[in-house]
């Protein structure tokens, strides 16, 4: 490897499996042109297995559950350290299965903590990611690969949102050019923990589901990375669900603003927030199959160069919609404030939203709770919840400046009932359909727009 510039290599929870994917990752990591700092999430399945554990009470299967989930980890640390390579591969293992012991000490302290719960829990499942960064750590030096672990909780600084704490920038910034910087510029592997960060207390705290690709995001912008890689399971990013759309193709290049769109409606191989921060910070992310190495992969860049159009189709299934008429004597000024108000204080997300002078439309993920925001609504408005829905959205660059495309989209939705139709932004068109007919309509638009000799 040489020294070139920041890269920043992050590892997803299948990346990291188990002890050979480990070995293969540390192959991929050793073969790049640059040193880059790598972020590694937990092994697949761990964070869920945790939260699982945390929720036990104390006994007998608290305990097994423990001991089966660190032994899975032995056994990848027993993987990990047969590279045979010069200079002693295994002289890690001891070091590596004391590190193991450590972190099973610390969760069974844990799981007797009867503090905050949140506090608890962030702590517990934390705990994966740390198992990971020292499996991935030692994995790199048995391949002759300079390499030393970096505690997460020292460079990423968060609010207190346990759960789903908000990184300080200005301090994280600071921290990651103290930490970081100097063992890159001497050509070693800074390896550390996505997901996890700590407040000014030094208290644990986790970024929400997937957030090692946002460590990755914030990592890469702090130190002003040429590219964050996000090694995961698939090619890259598709034009449509592979799974449901034959024709789907993946997507040579994405512009950013094309990429949250398509995080937030169901491509979930990158993380929302991490394309944001991405977006805001103008650092290129590349999506690629640490499984299939030789693909090239999704480069997201912030000044797509391929002809406007519809690059992309998404659908998300499970969703609700409300509508709100107000009452006559509630149509004066801040009506729409009062139902927003509603939402905020119960905690409901929106996704969608269309509104008139008298009425307005929003959506929901069905699994939310909705009767005692239902009730209070119906203290000022005349409400309408609507199951069975799905979104489809149609994602792309120039849609609203290039004559005929939301026309065409149109054209071949037919006589589809649509319940709610959204455009706020250049980049993506959604809409409601019902959810028996969504897949079908995802097809014919695929077809259409993105198959079609047209498109």
């Amino acid at each position: 490897m040489t020294d070139s510039g920041p890269v920043v290599f992050k590892f997803g929870g299948t990346s990291v499996g188990g002890g050979h994917r480990i070995r293969d990752s540390a192959r991929l990591v050793a073969a790049a042109e640059a040193t880059p700092v790598v972020v590694v999430s937990a092994m697949a399945g761990v964070t869920t297995e945790l939260t699982r554990i945390a929720a036990l009470p104390s006994g007998s299967s608290r305990t097994d559950a423990l001991r089966t989930l660190l032994e899975r980890h032995r056994e990848a640390a027993r993987l990990v350290s047969d590279e045979d390579v010069p200079g002693g591969p295994h002289s890690d293992r001891p070091a590596l299965e004391r590190r193991i012991e450590a972190v099973g000490e610390a969760l069974a302290r844990g799981l007797e903590d009867d503090g905050d719960p949140r506090i608890r829990t962030d702590a517990l499942v934390a705990r994966g990611e740390d198992l990971s960064a020292a499996l991935m750590a030692a994995a790199l030096r048995s391949l002759g690969v300079p390499a030393r672990e970096v505690d997460a909780r020292k460079v990423v600084r968060t609010d207190a949102g346990f759960g789903q704490a908000i990184p300080r920038d200005e301090v994280t910034v600071r921290l990651a050019w103290k930490h970081l910087f100097p063992l890159v510029s001497k050509g070693v592997v800074p390896v550390m923990q996505g997901f996890i960060g700590a407040d000014d207390q030094g208290r644990t705290t986790t970024l929400g589901r997937g957030g090692s690709d946002f460590t990755a995001a914030i990592v890469g912008a702090a130190l002003e990375a040429r590219q964050v890689t996000i090694w995961t399971d698939v090619d890259g990013i598709y034009s449509a669900d592979p799974n449901r759309i034959p024709g789907a193709r993946i997507i040579q290049e994405l512009g950013f603003e094309e990429a949250v769109e398509l995080a937030y409606f169901g491509a979930r191989v990158i993380h929302p927030a991490a394309a944001k921060h991405a977006v805001a910070r103008g650092v290129s992310l590349r999506i690629r199959n640490s499984f299939n190495p030789e693909a090239p992969g999704t480069l997201i860049r912030s000044d797509r160069r391929e002809t406007p159009g519809v690059a992309a189709l998404a659908y998300k299934p499970g969703t609700a919609l409300i509508r709100v008429r107000s009452r006559p004597h509630f149509m004066a000024y801040g009506f729409l404030s009062r139902v927003f108000q509603v939402l905020a204080r119960h905690g409901v997300p929106v996704d969608l939203v269309a509104t008139s002078h008298t009425s307005t439309a929003f959506t929901v993920d069905r699994g939310e709770e909705l009767s005692l925001v239902e009730e209070a609504l119906r203290e000022v408005a005349e409400v309408k919840v609507v199951d069975g829905l799905g979104t489809v959205s149609a994602i792309g660059r120039g849609l609203l400046e290039t004559p005929g495309v939301t026309g065409e989209i149109f054209r071949v939705l037919g006589s589809t009932p649509v319940h709610l139709i959204s455009q706020a932004s250049d980049t993506s068109l959604s809409f409601l359909v019902s959810e028996a007919e969504g897949p079908e309509v995802v097809r014919r638009l695929h077809e259409t727009l993105v198959e079609g000799p047209s498109a």
